[in-house]
């Protein structure tokens, strides 16, 4: 380690560099700004401090957490450290108590993370009441004189809110057949057989894990909505949620998104995210406490992991 006290900050960034070369430019530059933090923390330059805050990794962390530095930014920091460690050869001991040290804050800042989203999951609206709600304005939208654009909207809001809120991209280029025979393996479909429908995914967050799916609607409310929106404002298109009635190309991430916060912002009186519903809709199926099977059949569905699930019902049968 002798040899590596006399280099500067932008020195030890170069052998980084060196050493991690397929390293992406970020990862690189975020390294120098490690270490250039190190130096703010004390107040030294790296030559000056000659790595020596190395032995004393608590009086290190002790300095970083009265920084005011943001959480990430700490994490992002002792990673660096760990990097540098292991790029000056620097003594087990000494890695293995900074690894411990991050080891113990990322537990702080999950732990954290969990308890905020615990007190957002308290304060979010009940997933029946939105589905209540979205069942109220239902019959407007499918009877009512209404334009492309509003019914668009508010048939993407009944996507996510009158059957299982999937991931948006579950819909992205989602394209409409009239039989299975022309569903394939590589994208995702709305089968329509008569005057009923089921949605299958081939491409989703996990489906290289679960493999395809498929969505039976069985709500009628949503079965109409489907009927006028295939009948009426997009018939001649093979995609299943267009942009416009010129621009009949499918919808991407972004704009379903706004689509939903456009209709919920017209029924709530404040706009309501994806990530909103499907957390509602998961506290819903928690508070339920559904059997073994619904829990793993709706986690999948909704592209969650089941590990948490798993893990729950393994400990269940040990109490038992």
């Amino acid at each position: 380690m002798l040899y590596f006290k006399t280099k500067t900050a932008e020195q030890l960034s170069d052998l980084h560099d060196s050493a991690f070369k397929d390293s992406s430019k970020s990862t690189k530059t975020t390294f120098l700004q490690s270490l250039k933090r190190v130096e703010r923390i004390y107040g030294k330059k790296f030559i000056e401090l000659g790595l020596d805050f190395l032995d004393k990794p608590q009086d290190f962390l002790e300095a970083l957490d009265n920084s005011k530095y943001s959480e990430n930014t700490k994490l992002t920091t002792l990673t660096c450290i760990l990097k540098l460690l292991k790029l000056i050869d620097a003594p087990l001991v000494i890695y293995n108590q900074w690894l411990t040290i991050l080891k113990n804050k990322t537990e702080e800042r999950q732990k954290t993370d969990d308890e905020n989203l615990h007190k957002r999951l308290k304060v979010l609206m009940d997933f029946k009441l939105i589905k209540v709600h979205v069942y109220d304005k239902a019959n407007n939208f499918i009877k009512g004189d209404v334009s492309l654009e509003d019914f668009k909207n508010f048939l993407i809001l009944a996507l996510f809110t009158i059957q299982i809120p999937v991931r948006i991209s579950n819909y992205v280029s989602m394209k409409v057949v009239d039989d299975d025979i022309f569903v394939d393996d590589t994208g995702n479909f709305l089968v329509v057989n008569d005057n009923t429908y089921k949605f299958v995914f081939n491409k989703y967050r996990t489906s290289h894990i679960l493999g395809k799916k498929e969505l039976h609607v069985t709500e009628k409310t949503l079965q109409f909505l489907i009927d006028r929106w295939l009948s009426e404002f997009n018939k001649d298109s093979p995609n299943f949620l267009i942009i416009n009635e010129k621009n009949k190309r499918p919808m991407n991430g972004k704009q379903i998104e706004n689509s939903i916060k456009e209709a919920s912002s017209k029924i709530f009186k404040y706009p309501l995210t994806i990530d909103n519903i499907r957390a509602s809709y998961m506290k819903r199926i928690v508070d339920l406490d559904p059997d073994f099977q619904d829990k793993l059949d709706i986690c999948n569905i909704l592209g969650f992991s089941t590990s948490s699930i798993l893990d729950k019902h393994s400990s269940d049968v040990k109490e038992v």
